[in-house]
């Protein structure tokens, strides 16, 4: 058996592993590394917000941080002459994913070797101590000189580590989409390929979800396993732990990574593959930097004239465009306009849609495998599915909750005041005034009339702070109760006791708290930290229902997507046409779209954080105008993606998806001369 249809390294090619030269094990592998690539982006989406809280960044400079894997895929189209030269491409796809791995084990490296003190009994830069109450003879300015005496937030050296960590795993990534595809692709006959890369688009596709419960996870923990103290998330002072599901990430890679290595440079099989053809025909290969270059400058001649790639191509930029940036940010849109918990907003319905997309895109590989579509058919369901996701994201425009308040806070224009007529807007104002409230760190807190949300228990006219249990969405934890909260005095409110004291048995009615509760005023002068009750989940399990339909429907298109792709361009031009892609992809898609899209968070901003007097992240958003650009920015790009989808449609006739159209036309004509020279028998016979 020749050296190039053998598993293993070099000279070390045993008998007992060659039972795992199969395109099955190869599948299997390469849907796995799929799904830990994957991982990857959608983690750094679920915990986005706590890095900007961790670093005090905009969304803008987020996104720009997180750039480095696209910039190191934007360099990759300049060594195009000679990586499609390259003859051991798996063993250099394994050696990238190792390095890969470093990579994204860097992102954690500015917690690693950062200092943990700051981090005992909650985030000292945004605990709320005695300093952040009302009536404490210190400034507002000198409290927060000694917020900026404790720590400044920002450090750039970590966020320069993150984007050099995800500048190499840049690197992995291109090779493993440019010359993992194409191999699968040339080792299978043209019947069994839609079937073979359903398998291992769905796990492309299951890993984002994998991504998003990670983040879910990871957050649940505090940022110092163990060092939270009493403190528990959804505090002020909570930090989740961002840094873990990248050495997991990075863990799991290493373990899989070299296993790649091992497979041969052509799996061996009776099949009529790609990947015999091309070896068979041992086309020359150039042999000076000149005829590489040349050879490339044919390469891309030969690409731009193809219509269907031209046009497949810019179906795909158009689509990720407006995907990619909402997808990065999704979970801080279910986050400030749901008001879920930063934990539960990256996992919320990613699991749902990744299994409608994984069924979706299973069936699709199954249909075409079985019944062998045309090329324009597979072409036209596309342009149905895209003008159908224009009409979804206009839907989601009108899926609103109601926009939050916040009582007596001024520098919020767009915000209106939650006050009642007996106590004016005027003397709430001149009560937040007389306790000399920061404005540097936001702290929601909710008035016992589980209605007027403030800016900080300072801004409630709070002088006094206990820890209790209390009853919340009908669990008893531990959280932060304020009382002797002068600016709540005269807010109308009809209670009994506060609401997070309602007893919901007979036995609470008589309990302690309950009876203090009543005794002081009724409660009305307490609150407690976060947020109001607030419920909206009618409305996010439509959303959520609806992108689970949308990923389903979309989901089939996928993979005639890329068949089409595949198809349309020679044999010879499949790597150089998906390195082409992948470095147009980084410098057009997934560069720009997550900038444009947290430009689009920032400018709905309306309170910004602040730490020294230097602007931080944003706390408080106007959820209205969120919705309506984010929904408008993806239903546009989708408009452009129906139109470059017909193009595709138009120009795609000639496209060969199966090698049994040639055999079905060669048959056809077998047949018609056999029965021309039958006839012309029985004529001479006559």
């Amino acid at each position: 058996m020749e050296t190039s249809t053998l598993c293993g390294l070099w000279g070390w090619r045993p008998t007992w592993l060659q039972r795992f030269a199969r395109k099955e094990i190869y599948i299997l592998l390469y849907s796995v590394l799929g799904a830990v690539q994957g991982m990857g982006h959608t983690y750094l989406s679920s915990v986005l917000t706590t890095i900007e809280k961790q670093f005090g960044i905009k969304s803008q400079e987020a996104a720009w941080i997180f750039s480095g894997n696209e910039i190191s895929q934007i360099a990759f189209i300049f060594v195009i002459p000679f990586l499609t030269r390259l003859q051991k491409r798996i063993l250099w796809t394994s050696i990238a994913l190792i390095v890969s791995a470093f990579g994204i084990f860097l992102c954690a490296m500015p917690y690693l070797v950062r200092d943990k003190a700051q981090y005992e009994g909650g985030w000292e830069t945004h605990k709320v101590s005695s300093k952040d109450m009302c009536g404490m003879a210190e400034k507002a300015e000198d409290r927060d000189s000694d917020i900026c005496k404790v720590q400044v937030i920002r450090d750039w050296g970590g966020l320069a580590l993150i984007f050099l960590g995800f500048f190499v795993s840049g690197i992995g990534t291109s090779f493993f989409y440019s010359f993992g595809i194409p191999y699968i692709d040339d080792n299978v006959s043209k019947r069994n390929s839609p079937m073979a890369l359903s398998f291992i688009m769905a796990g492309r596709v299951l890993g984002p979800a994998l991504g998003y419960i990670l983040g879910s996870t990871a957050l649940k923990v505090y940022v110092v396993p163990g060092g939270e103290g009493s403190l528990q998330e959804g505090e002020s002072g909570w930090l989740g732990a961002w840094w873990l599901g990248f050495i997991v990430i990075s863990i799991v890679t290493l373990i899989f990574a070299p296993l790649l290595a091992l497979f041969p440079e052509r799996l061996p099989t009776e099949e009529d593959t790609e990947a015999k053809r091309l070896e068979q025909k041992k086309i020359e290969e150039p042999q000076s930097a000149k005829d590489y270059v040349t050879e490339t400058i044919n390469c891309g001649k030969r690409l731009l004239k193809n219509k269907v790639y031209v046009f497949n191509s810019l179906s795909t930029i158009f689509f990720l465009f407006g995907v990619v940036g909402f997808g990065t940010f999704v979970p801080k849109y279910f986050e400030y306009h749901f008001r879920r918990s930063t934990s539960s907003s990256g996992s919320s319905g990613g699991m749902s849609k990744a299994l409608g997309s994984v069924v979706g895109i299973l069936i699709s590989g199954a249909v075409l495998t079985k019944f062998r579509f045309r090329s324009r058919v597979v072409a036209g369901w596309n342009v149905i599915i895209s003008a159908g996701g224009v009409a979804f994201f206009i839907i989601m425009s009108f899926i609103a909750c109601p926009r939050l308040e916040i009582s007596g806070h001024n520098a919020m224009t767009p915000v209106s005041v939650n006050v009642s007529p007996v106590s004016p807007a005027s003397a709430l104002a001149s009560c937040q005034s007389s306790c000399q409230c920061s404005q540097s760190v936001f702290s929601p807190t909710c008035s016992s009339d589980g209605v007027s949300v403030f800016f900080s228990p300072c801004h409630a006219g709070c002088s006094e702070v206990r820890r209790e249990n209390v009853t919340i969405s009908g669990r008893r934890v531990e959280r932060k109760v304020y009382s002797s909260c002068s600016c709540l005095q005269n807010l109308e409110a009809n209670i009994t006791s506060p609401w997070w004291m309602e007893a919901e048995e007979e036995d609470d009615i008589n309990s302690p708290l309950v009876i203090a509760a009543k005794s002081i005023g009724q409660g009305h002068d307490q609150a407690i930290d976060g947020y109001c009750p607030f419920n909206c989940d009618r409305q996010f399990s439509l959303l959520i229902g609806l992108l689970s339909t949308f990923s389903l429907l979309g989901s089939t298109g996928r993979l005639g997507n890329q068949l089409l792709s595949l198809r349309a361009v020679e044999p010879r031009d499949k790597a150089a046409g998906l390195i082409i892609m992948v470095s147009l992809l980084s410098l057009l898609v997934f560069l720009p779209s997550p900038l444009i899209v947290a430009n689009i968070m920032d400018n709905s901003c309306i309170e910004w954080g602040s730490n020294c007097g230097e602007v931080t992240n944003c706390v408080l958003y106007n959820t209205d105008a969120m919705r309506h650009t984010l929904c408008y920015f993806v239903a546009a790009c989708l408009v452009l993606t129906t139109l470059a989808d017909f193009g595709v449609w138009w120009n795609s006739a000639h496209i060969q998806l199966f090698d049994d159209d040639d055999e079905e036309k060669k048959e056809d004509v077998d047949v018609k001369i056999k029965g021309e020279k039958n006839l012309g028998l029985e004529m001479e016979t006559s």
